[in-house]
């Protein structure tokens, strides 16, 4: 096969077409994996509320950190709205309680670092019946979690939590 380009003739074979189809398919995978890891190797810090102890009467939480990333977390903090956090307050929310289960979301509160596959908590208030205790009970709650990477990209995840039974997802289980 001849080609020609700016007037010159080239002469290719048909070795040389496949090698080069190869290069390309091989710099498209290159770029591709480039991309995918970059997004991938990066710390992903999610909060949850988990059920620390439930009875017939009332449940305690406790709100979890944890990074499901690849690599570790620093300078974690978890803030929220305090217009939407009291709108989840139940009939127990004295100052008392806000000064102890609400601290987390304190600005000077950081974790200062999270390993990758390693969580922290702290204790999160409880629930009483619907309105009872500190929590409404199936009450959500927005929050944003800012935290940089190792090498000090910094990033910001948003979402909510809800406070509710984390050990039957209906309310209802087997008594243990």
């Amino acid at each position: 096969m001849e080609l020609s380009v700016c007037g010159t003739l080239i002469k290719l074979s048909v070795d040389t077409l496949i090698a080069g189809v190869a290069l390309i398919v091989s710099l498209a995978s290159l770029g591709t994996s480039i991309f995918s890891w970059r997004r991938a190797f990066r710390p992903l810090v999610t909060a949850s509320v988990r059920t620390h102890q439930a009875g017939n009467e009332a449940i305690a939480y406790d709100l979890v950190l944890l990074n499901s990333g690849q690599i570790p977390a620093r300078d974690i903090k978890i803030s929220t709205d305090s217009s939407l956090l009291d709108a989840a307050l139940g009939e127990d929310a004295s100052a008392d309680n806000k000064q102890k289960w609400l601290a987390c979301f304190e600005s000077d509160r950081k974790i200062h670092i999270l390993h990758n596959g390693d969580r922290t908590s702290c204790s999160f208030g409880t629930t009483e019946g619907k309105t009872g205790g500190f929590w409404r009970y199936k009450a959500s709650i927005p929050v944003e979690i800012a935290y940089s990477g190792w090498f000090g990209k910094k990033y910001t995840e948003k979402h909510e939590i809800q406070i509710i039974d984390s050990d039957s997802f209906t309310g209802f289980m087997w008594a243990k």
